[in-house]
């Protein structure tokens, strides 16, 4: 884990049949320098009956999300027992960007200023976001999550989710169970000005399995929709929002 300073595991979720992400994420990874451990717990074919009702109770969601849920919480779980002080989690559809370490290690140099018990989402490069997103001084911008395909977690924070565990049983998908328990936990949720990992499955390098609505399109669809998304409500909207900003800021009449 030498290559990225200030960072003690990098955990992959993925499943043991997902043989073409798996041989992504292992040659994706090389190319960028990043060491990393799968976790292959809890597929879908090894869950108990115990252990779903002890995490999910009724729950009905799918046993796929259920799995998902479970991988997220036992890379927490091995922060903990490891005495990790930050751990990174990616979902196995995950693509960093390019000169990812140093882009991360920019990162780290103002880590420090967060207190004790945050998650850092490191995606989001085609979700809409509030204006106000676009009028915030970096690097962190506090917002709560909108997916979970990478993030970067302190120990209190690992601590605190599974604390919460204890007391109440899981009834979302990965993203918004994270987002439920670190409001109910005080952690607090950033955002980077600019993403550092997309999410392969949304613009249809992968197919999805938890992903209804882009089950419906092809991956040729869901590649384009991708791509005009990032480019209007990321790129065109920050200079529009920035604009009127100054527009208004210098008194100037607005059209």
């Amino acid at each position: 884990m030498g290559s990225l300073e200030g960072i003690d595991a990098v955990f992959v979720l993925s499943v043991r049949s997902f043989t073409e992400r798996i041989s992504h994420i292992e040659r994706h990874f090389a190319e960028r320098g990043v060491g990393f451990e799968f976790i292959f717990d809890f597929d879908v074919p090894d869950l108990t009956t115990e252990c779903v009702r002890e995490v999910f109770g009724s729950s009905t969601m799918s046993p796929a999300a259920k799995s998902l849920v479970l991988k997220h919480i036992h890379a927490w779980r091995l922060g903990v027992e490891r005495g990790c002080r930050r751990i990174l989690v990616f979902e196995d559809d995950a693509i960093l960007a390019d000169f990812f370490i140093q882009r991360l290690g920019g990162i780290m140099e103002c880590i420090g200023t967060l207190e004790s018990g945050y998650l850092v989402f490191l995606g989001g490069s085609d979700t809409k976001v509030p204006d106000e997103f676009f009028l915030q001084k970096g690097p962190f911008i506090r917002q709560p999550i909108a997916t979970a395909e990478g993030y970067l977690s302190d120990a209190d924070a690992l601590k605190r989710r599974l604390g919460w565990l204890q007391d109440h049983t899981a009834d979302q998908p990965a993203d918004h169970l994270i987002k439920q328990i670190d409001k109910a936990c005080g952690i607090c949720q950033y955002w980077l000005e600019n993403s550092l990992v997309e999410q392969g499955s949304v613009f249809g390098m992968f197919n999805t399995s938890l992903d209804g609505n882009r089950q419906k399109h092809s991956r040729q669809y869901n590649y384009l929709r991708y791509h005009w998304n990032r480019l209007w409500r990321r790129r065109v909207r920050k200079w529009v929002v920035r604009l009127r900003y100054a527009i208004s800021r210098s008194g100037m009449p607005q059209s």
